[in-house]
């Protein structure tokens, strides 16, 4: 799951890039500039891979690829820009240890694009030069979010199989020529003429429709009120005056004496302590947007994976068990979780069985747990039929869980 571990933080950075970009920020920075998202990329991934080696300070050794990655960008407007995503990811790299469950994911991503929503309206009030710069982050934010949740859904095993990601692919180049296919001007004035006709012919009609529907109901309404009360007609009531033309600028200052300039010194004073303010609350924002909790006290209502919550499934009987192997691999699996939460691990219902392997390592031993999971997975996905001795492994690991520890 290292992949996941590195595309999440690549997705916020996209976002990041894309959202300072619809600003305007990005008008100065290099050509180059989206080499130092990448190459800060490659240092996640080489993290999570090197993330519950034993040695805990080895994580930290791609850090270094930060400063290749404010060297690349060639001037000094696009290494500005770049700070953020490199003091992100140390702080990413802290406070997680693996990637966000499914549900945690989901719900981020449905509130970033509030941030998204916000940075386009103001993209389309000021209209900067270069607004559209932003752009490309954003629709590769979309697309590798989209990838990201298909990965967070299911588990490695599934991930890790030829038709899974030849799908997910599939979908990535797909959205790829489209967007390719959107920055072409021939389309676009495709679908420019596809829209006048769609609005003239369809829309408009419709709006008729809705306006003649409308007339309907007003005269309705005045035929009820001439009936009932007697009235002819309404009187139309004219809007109060407003402010007269002066009146907004009787607060103003008429002359130049009368404003008063504070000394120089008091605003260098006043500048370095807003500077100072926006550093440290940049720098409270990234810690805080870096710490990825899970839902751990929430089951997905879709979710069939194994649970110790009071909404799983009956335990079976001794005597079905023996009849259903794979219900006697899923048991001791079963067993295998609640061992884990006895010794005080953590077992949450989003969490797929790496994550809980990895989660969990000082807890139980890894190499059984390894061993258990290499049952499990083909019988609760189907990919072959339990029998009678995958049951017996499944049993064997896990008394080796209960007899040895982390």
């Amino acid at each position: 799951m290292s992949f996941a571990y590195a595309l999440t933080f690549f997705c916020d950075a996209l976002l990041y890039y894309g959202v300072i970009g619809c600003l305007g920020l990005l008008g100065a920075c290099p050509e180059n500039l989206f080499l130092a998202p990448v190459i800060l990329l490659c240092a996640c991934w080489l993290s999570g891979r090197l993330t519950g080696r034993g040695q805990g300070w080895l994580r930290w050794l791609p850090m270094t690829m930060a400063v290749p990655a404010l060297i690349v960008v060639s001037n000094w407007p696009g290494r500005i820009a770049t700070l953020p995503a490199v003091v992100y990811l140390p702080l990413y790299v802290y406070n997680n240890r693996r990637a966000p469950d499914y549900d945690y994911a989901a719900d981020r991503f449905r509130h970033s694009l509030i941030a998204m929503g916000v940075a386009l309206f103001l993209a389309a009030l000021f209209r900067a030069a270069s607004w559209k710069r932003g752009l490309p982050y954003l629709f590769l934010y979309f697309t590798l979010n989209m990838t990201l949740l298909r990965l967070l859904r299911h588990d490695d095993r599934v991930a890790r199989s030829r038709r899974f990601r030849v799908i997910n692919l599939a979908g990535v180049t797909l959205v790829c020529v489209a967007g390719f296919a959107l920055s072409q001007p021939a389309v676009i004035a495709a679908l420019r003429a596809l829209w006048n006709w769609f609005l003239e012919n369809v829309v408009l009609n419709l709006l008729a429709l809705v306006a003649m529907a409308i007339q309907y109901v007003l005269f309705g309404l005045a035929w009820v009120f001439s009936r009932v009360f007697g009235m002819d007609g309404l009187m139309d009531a004219g809007m109060p005056a407003l402010n007269s033309p002066d009146a907004n600028q009787a607060l103003l200052p008429r002359t130049a004496a009368e404003v008063r300039v504070l000394p120089a010194w008091v605003q260098y004073a006043l500048k370095g302590i807003g500077i100072a303010l926006v550093i440290v609350l940049g720098f409270v924002i990234l810690r805080a947007l870096s710490r990825r909790i899970g839902r751990t006290e929430i089951q997905s209502g879709t979710d069939r994976r194994e649970s110790l919550d009071a909404e799983a499934p009956r335990e079976p009987r001794l005597r079905l068990r023996r009849r259903d192997a794979q219900d006697g691999v899923r048991h001791w699996y079963r067993k295998a979780l609640s061992l884990i939460r006895a010794r005080g691990g953590r077992v949450a219902a989003t969490m797929n069985t790496l994550q809980i392997q990895q989660e969990n390592a000082d807890a139980v031993d890894y190499a059984a747990m390894d061993a258990l999971r290499e049952i499990y997975l083909p019988v609760r996905y189907g990919e072959r039929e339990a029998g009678r001795e995958n049951v017996v492994q499944a049993k064997a690991a896990y008394e080796r869980l209960k007899k040895g520890g982390g």
